[in-house]
């Protein structure tokens, strides 16, 4: 049986914190990690849809804390099948939802963090997942596949910016 060999400068969870629930509203959409590395991809739209449309500012009393998250859940294959993301706002209360609205309850887990490196946020948080899907591949890592997510603050520059991603595990 051959042994995998792992990279010494892997990237690592700059630390592991336990949150409890909370709830988002946003924006959502369905698709798979094959179609968002082909010209397929639909999770690029919704950030665009997210602004363009001031669906945050839209939330507004609602709105817990500053920044905005994409969340990934319902994964059907864990990575490999469909998933869902929704861009949104970390909500007090359930936001009503309809056509346009989603609210979901992100469960209470431990999470893996990882802080991307400062510059494009769309590389740089695309270069950090590829990174992480090499992470999540080590013995002994166990993702849960519940809800992961990435946190934008809130004046992040997309040019300069840096994000933080959230992976659960067990």
């Amino acid at each position: 049986m051959k042994q995998k060999t792992i990279d010494s400068n892997q990237i690592q969870p700059t630390r592991m914190e336990e949150l409890p629930s909370f709830t988002l509203a946003g924006i959502s959409t369905i698709t798979t990690n094959e179609a968002e590395l082909s010209l397929n991809g639909k999770i690029g739209n919704l950030f665009e849809q997210f602004y363009s449309q001031s669906i945050g500012e839209k939330l507004g009393v609602n709105i817990l804390e500053d920044g905005h998250y994409s969340c990934y859940f319902n994964y059907e294959q864990e990575d490999k099948g469909h998933y869902e993301i929704l861009v949104g706002v970390q909500v007090n209360e359930k936001v009503q939802s309809n056509d346009r609205i989603k609210t979901i309850t992100a469960p209470a887990a431990t999470y893996a963090v990882f802080v991307t490196e400062r510059g494009p946020i769309v590389e740089v948080v695309q270069r950090a997942w590829a990174n992480i899907w090499q992470w999540a591949q080590q013995p002994g890592i166990n993702r849960t596949f519940s809800a992961d997510f990435e946190f934008y603050g809130k004046n992040i520059d997309p040019e300069d910016g840096q994000a933080e991603i959230y992976i659960s595990i067990k």
